[in-house]
C-alpha cells in the first residue's frame, strides 16, 4: 500500500505536471497539451481524493481542522469546480490561474509540519465543522470567481486594444466569462458568509465573544468586504474598472492569510 505521504507527493508531482504543460500550451499554442493536461489532472485528482480518505479514516474527521488539511482540501474543491466548468463550458484559459494555485495549496500541505490528530472536544462541534465546511468551499468558489473575472479583463482590454494577446485563443466570449464569474461570486460569497455566521456563532459558545480577531478571523473579515464590494461591482456594472482589479487583488491576498492563519488551537 502506497503511504500517504508518497501518495502526497506523487499527487504534487502530477499536478504540477499538469500546469507545466499548461504554461507549455500558452507558449506553443498546442491544443494537445491542453488535453493532455487535463487528463493529468484528472488522475492527480484521483490520487488527491484517496490521500484525503486515508487521512479521513486515520483523524475519524473531516479533513478541515489544521493548515495542512484545509490547503488540501480547499485544493480539492477547486480542481473539482475547475473541472466541471471546464466540461460545461470549455473554458480552458482558466487553468493557467487554478492549476498553479492547487500547486501551491498542496505544497503547503507538504511543507507544514503540523500532526494529523484526531480533533479535540471542541472541534467535533457540528457548527465548528460547518463552519470550515462552508468558509472553504466558499473560499473556493469565490477563488474561481476572481480566476474568471481576471480571464474578463484580459479579453476585455485585448478586444479594446485590437490586440490578441497570449490567452486570447483559449479564452472564450466576454458574456461566458460574466456569468460564470458572477455566479461563482454570488455562490461562493453566500456560502462563504454562512460559514462566517457558524464561526461567529461557534466563537461565542466557545469563549463567549464574537470573534477573537487573530490572523485567521481578520483575514476573512478583510476578504469577505473585498468580495462584496466585488459583488456590488457586478451588480452595478462598474466590473471593468481598475478599481475592481485592485479590490481583487486585496481580496485573494486577505483569503491567502485567512488560509494560512488556520491552525489547530
Amino acid at each position: 500500500m502506497v503511504s500517504p505521504t508518497l501518495s502526497l507527493y506523487l499527487t504534487i508531482a502530477v499536478y504540477a505536471v499538469a500546469a507545466g504543460l499548461v504554461f507549455l500550451s500558452l507558449l506553443t499554442r498546442r491544443e494537445q497539451l491542453q488535453r493532455l493536461a487535463t487528463m493529468l489532472i484528472g488522475l492527480g485528482f484521483i490520487g488527491h481524493t484517496i490521500w484525503i480518505g486515508t487521512i479521513c479514516s486515520t483523524t475519524h474527521h473531516p479533513p478541515l481542522t489544521n493548515l495542512p488539511e484545509a490547503a488540501s482540501f480547499i485544493a480539492w474543491v477547486l480542481i473539482v469546480v475547475e473541472l466541471a466548468l471546464l466540461f460545461r463550458f470549455k473554458v480552458q484559459a482558466a487553468a493557467f490561474f487554478v492549476y498553479p494555485l492547487v500547486v501551491m495549496l498542496l505544497a503547503t500541505t507538504a511543507i507544514v509540519s503540523e500532526p494529523f490528530a484526531p480533533p479535540t472536544p471542541e472541534q467535533t462541534s457540528k457548527i465548528f465543522i460547518g463552519h470550515l465546511l462552508l468558509t472553504m468551499v466558499g473560499v473556493a468558489a469565490l477563488l474561481i470567481g476572481l480566476a474568471f473575472g481576471a480571464l474578463y479583463q484580459i479579453q476585455d482590454r485585448a478586444m479594446k486594444a485590437k490586440k490578441r494577446g497570449a490567452l486570447y485563443e483559449w479564452i472564450p466570449n466576454l458574456r461566458v466569462l460574466d456569468i460564470v464569474s458572477y455566479r461563482s461570486m454570488v455562490v461562493g460569497f453566500a456560502i462563504y458568509s454562512a460559514g462566517i455566521l457558524a464561526g461567529v456563532l461557534f466563537a461565542y459558545n466557545r469563549h463567549g465573544a464574537l470573534t477573537t480577531f487573530g490572523a485567521k478571523e481578520s483575514g476573512a473579515l478583510v476578504a469577505w468586504v473585498a468580495f462584496a464590494v466585488m459583488l456590488q461591482a457586478h451588480l452595478s456594472g462598474t466590473f471593468r474598472t481598475r478599481k475592481t482589479v485592485g479590490v481583487a487583488l486585496v481580496a485573494f491576498l486577505a483569503t491567502v492569510v485567512s488560509i494560512f492563519g488556520i491552525s489547530r488551537g
